[in-house]
């Protein structure tokens, strides 16, 4: 089941990066918000078809306000990944986004922030990180 997991977010990296560029292209032609908009309303569309199709039991938790902060941050996020890839190329900008969250993800299972359960890093994972950072710096300081 571990492995599975693992495949699924190796999965959905691929995901990110190829609709970094078709959003990326879309906002080269019809603007960035305007595509922001278009993709919002096509996957809001694709959310009611899934959530019609198959219903998620009810959980008896109530959601806080904080839970629901993807929501907000989904624009930003669509907008920030398509002016990156315009403008840098789709590499170098996965490169850089790709870092920022495995950085992010690092500090929020350290901390335990947004009620994520606490994790202690290894020195393979520091190391790791470490060469991460290398990694980026010689990726975009080329030309």
């Amino acid at each position: 089941m571990k492995y599975l997991a693992i495949i699924a977010a190796g999965l959905s990296g691929v995901f990110m990066a190829l609709q970094g560029v078709f959003n990326s292209e879309l906002s080269e032609k019809v603007g960035l918000f305007k595509g922001n908009f278009y993709i919002h309303l096509i996957a809001l569309t694709l959310a009611l078809v899934l959530l019609l199709v198959f219903p998620h039991p009810v959980s008896r938790e109530k959601p806080k306000l904080l839970d629901f902060l993807g929501g907000v941050l989904a624009p930003a996020i669509i907008v920030l990944v398509a002016y990156g890839i315009a403008q840098s190329g789709a590499f170098k900008a996965t490169i850089a986004i790709v870092s920022a969250q495995t950085l992010t993800a690092a500090v929020v299972d350290i901390l335990g922030l947004f009620g994520v359960e606490r994790k202690t890093l290894g020195y393979p994972e520091i190391i790791g990180a470490i060469l991460m950072v290398i990694g980026v710096y010689l990726v975009l300081r080329s030309r």
